[in-house]
């Protein structure tokens, strides 16, 4: 019995003993597995990567004409949308939104309405307004074949002369091959140049000094043409309750021309049919829309166009080209065109979106009148920088005895037409086409 119970008590005395180097051994074994996972896990961090393994990020589908460039995140691309002429001979439409396609050229012409505007920036920013500048003169030119106006400015200014030019030197910096040049050591007789080309002559007299009122001619004549008509009869109205006549051109697959063709005779106002006719780039870069004549018709196909573009609007007095500055370059074409419509006694008007234009020389071997666009009043759609253009059309009538003047349904073209109701040359006729031939 006394042996047992040292047994026992040998058997008690390991327990006390084994069961703490249990525990341990469990323990280093837990962290030597869980230092084997996290070896693992890191192991493949700390080595350099298997190039056959290397993954390749997912690439956007694209078609095989969209270009491999690429695009700086989160920057926002804007849809294509055809492109008109603000420039530029330049259309495009805001108040009618249904009516966006309009042709844009970057032509001379483009370049001197920049100037324009700059000028009237730096007038502005002095304290004045259009009001404040005055046409003495405006000279026909050209420049690498195009045609443009040079313009003779007295600008009375209600501040001192120094600040404005500084302003307008500003200004002039944003324009590409711009110069001002100071005239016969006076810094109050200045010139801008644009590549190399005088385009403006301004004079800023002494505030005591009354600027010098330029010599109009007998009874001058000014239209004005309104484009992009058809959409919006609440404009239409507005036109026609101007107090001088303006001539409607209307877009014949609009969905409102009839309606505006109706109060334009209601108001004895004249109309035109906006003949939609080919851009350089159609379709892609410019889309005249629905109804286009285009170079590539036969001249049976061509003359049905216009044929059918012509029974839309069956009332019109004349016509006046949508865009068209490859099909009004094109001889062939447009003496269909213009054949056509001398045989039915309509007018045309060359909107000259081209310098190129052969209407003049087709115009003259058919005998038929050459009327022509002068000014396009709303490269810019600011009602001040449309007072301006309606300023200069207004002196080249007063010089010439005509001028023709393009506009389109802008808010601000209407803007600007109520307000130069007020402010316009006593002597000034405002007429329509009809009334010149």
């Amino acid at each position: 019995m006394a042996v047992k119970k040292n047994r026992k008590k040998k058997t008690s005395a390991k327990s006390s003993w084994s069961r703490p180097l249990r525990i341990a051994g469990w323990t280093i074994a837990v962290c030597i597995t869980a230092s084997a996972i996290m070896l693992a896990w890191r192991l493949p961090a700390l080595l350099p990567p298997d190039p056959a393994q290397v993954a390749v990020p997912a690439q956007p589908e694209r078609s095989s004409s969209q270009s491999t460039a690429p695009t700086a995140p989160h920057t926002a691309v804007p849809a294509a949308v055809p492109s008109r002429a603000p420039g530029n001979a330049s259309e495009q439409l805001e108040t009618e939104p249904s009516v966006v396609y309009e042709e844009r050229l970057e032509d001379f012409e483009s370049k001197i309405r920049a100037v324009d505007g700059a000028i009237l920036q730096a007038v502005t920013a002095q304290g004045g307004s259009a009001q404040t500048l005055r046409h003495r003169a405006i000279e026909e030119r050209h420049f690498k074949g195009q045609e443009f106006y040079y313009q003779n400015l007295t600008i009375a200014l209600p501040g001192e002369a120094f600040s404005f030019l500084a302003e307008l030197q500003e200004n002039l910096r944003s324009l590409p091959n711009t110069a001002l040049q100071v005239l016969n050591a006076n810094p109050r007789d200045v010139e801008i140049s644009i590549q190399g080309q005088p385009t403006h002559h301004l004079f800023l007299p002494l505030p005591h000094e009354p600027a010098p009122v330029p010599k109009a001619v007998a009874k001058p004549k000014l239209v004005i043409i309104i484009d992009d008509l058809g959409e919006n009869v609440a404009v239409a109205r507005r036109l026609a309750a101007l107090p001088f006549p303006v001539s409607f051109s209307v877009l014949p697959y609009t969905t409102k021309a009839r309606d505006v063709a109706r109060i334009a005779r209601q108001h004895t106002r004249e109309l035109l049919l906006h003949l939609p006719c080919e851009p350089e780039g159609y379709p892609k870069r410019a889309n005249s829309g629905p109804g286009t004549l285009r170079t590539s018709m036969s001249p049976a196909v061509l003359e049905q166009t216009l044929v059918d573009n012509l029974a839309r609007l069956p009332d019109v007095d004349g016509v006046n080209n949508h865009m068209g500055s490859r099909l009004t370059a094109n001889p062939q074409a447009m003496r269909i065109v213009l054949a056509h419509l001398h045989g039915r006694g309509k007018f045309f008007v060359d909107s000259m979106t081209t310098p190129k234009s052969c209407v003049q020389s087709v115009s003259t071997a058919l005998g038929m009148p050459y009327i022509r666009r002068h000014i396009f009043l709303d490269n810019t759609p600011k009602e001040a920088d449309i007072l301006l253009q309606l300023k200069k059309a207004q002196t080249l009538a007063l010089k010439n005895g005509l001028a023709i003047a393009i506009g389109h349904p802008y808010p601000a073209t209407l803007a600007a037409l109520e307000t130069w109701a007020k402010q316009r040359h006593a002597d000034l006729t405002v007429c329509r086409i009809q009334d010149i031939r």
